[in-house]
């Protein structure tokens, strides 16, 4: 859905990008917004916000001191609080901003304390998984580093990600609307980490590493998805032993392995961070049954899910 165009709410007489609740009785704030623009806003710069600009058409130079930086769409800009440009509009351009403080993945997350690395050598399966939701964003200190190319499956997935968070802050249509909407900008950190950071090739001369980025984006794209090794022979031409080799030799597991991994880690962080049904969580991971997710839950992490979120 397009949004409606709104105006940045005001808090303590400064500009704040938030959602504020539109419930009688709800005195709530969600530090989250979005908004579908054709020019950047002149509050882009906001110095309180993280930003995820979905560069839909168009093309941008972005002009950092003395650096500029061409940017073609379809693209995805991530930008911390320091990361201060100029933009000359090269052609008419659409975009998707989300605003967003990294407390609303951890509250531990303000912006001062990952500034000063207190989270870099973070010990802890929980907090580590957290963090590398929004490492990258501070991580690299050129905007460059930041730019990615997006295949058109790529920006479809993230559009309707965005759709569905977008629709959740405006709506606000059940008393879940606050974790919903933090659930959906986490499945939106948890695809942009696994498909464009964690398994990006790093020698793009590498046909192996190419084909297994390809292919673990396909699965980060589909993680809802019922997906099956014969789907996966069919959509990369490829026999079973080679993609299971080719896992094995990327990640040291077998494909579909990696794919239950991927899965149990967004249902992890969901559990831990939002307080979404159970069920409606193992759907967005893979399993629309509720039964087989706890089971397969447990199987893989020794407890069901309902105790892991109490843990």
């Amino acid at each position: 859905m397009e949004g409606p165009v709104r105006t940045p709410g005001l808090r303590e007489n400064q500009m704040k990008l938030y959602t504020e609740c539109h419930w009688d009785g709800w005195d709530r704030i969600v530090d989250i917004y979005t908004e579908n623009c054709d020019r950047f806003p002149e509050y882009i710069n906001d110095r309180s916000t993280y930003k995820i600009i979905v560069l839909e058409q168009g093309v941008l130079e972005l002009i950092s001191g003395s650096e500029k930086y061409e940017t073609k769409a379809p693209a995805l800009i991530l930008l911390n609080q320091n990361d201060v440009f100029d933009c000359r509009i090269i052609q008419d351009f659409k975009a998707r901003i989300i605003y967003f403080k990294p407390s609303v993945i951890r509250e531990e997350f303000s912006i001062g304390r990952i500034d000063s690395g207190e989270f870099d050598n973070a010990f802890g399966q929980s907090i580590f998984q957290d963090y590398m939701l929004v490492r990258y964003f501070t991580y690299y200190q050129d905007i460059a580093s930041k730019i990615f190319p997006l295949a058109l499956n790529d920006l479809a997935r993230i559009k309707e990600l965005y759709n569905c968070m977008e629709n959740e802050l405006l709506s606000q249509r059940d008393g879940f609307w606050p974790c919903r909407s933090r659930s959906y900008i986490i499945e939106i950190l948890h695809f942009i980490t696994y498909s464009f950071i964690v398994t990006a090739p790093e020698d793009t001369s590498s046909a192996d590493q190419e084909d297994f980025s390809k292919i673990c984006s396909y699965l980060n794209e589909h993680i809802s998805d019922q997906i099956t090794l014969e789907i996966l022979t069919k959509q990369f031409a490829v026999n079973r032993n080679k993609l299971n080799d080719l896992f094995m030799k990327q990640s040291s597991m077998t494909c579909l392995n990696y794919l239950l991994n991927l899965r149990m880690d967004l249902a992890k962080i969901l559990l831990t961070k939002t307080e979404l049904p159970i069920s409606e969580i193992g759907a967005r991971v893979g399993f629309p049954d509720s039964n087989y997710f706890a089971k397969i839950f447990r199987r893989e992490t020794g407890v069901t899910p309902s105790r892991f979120r109490a843990s």
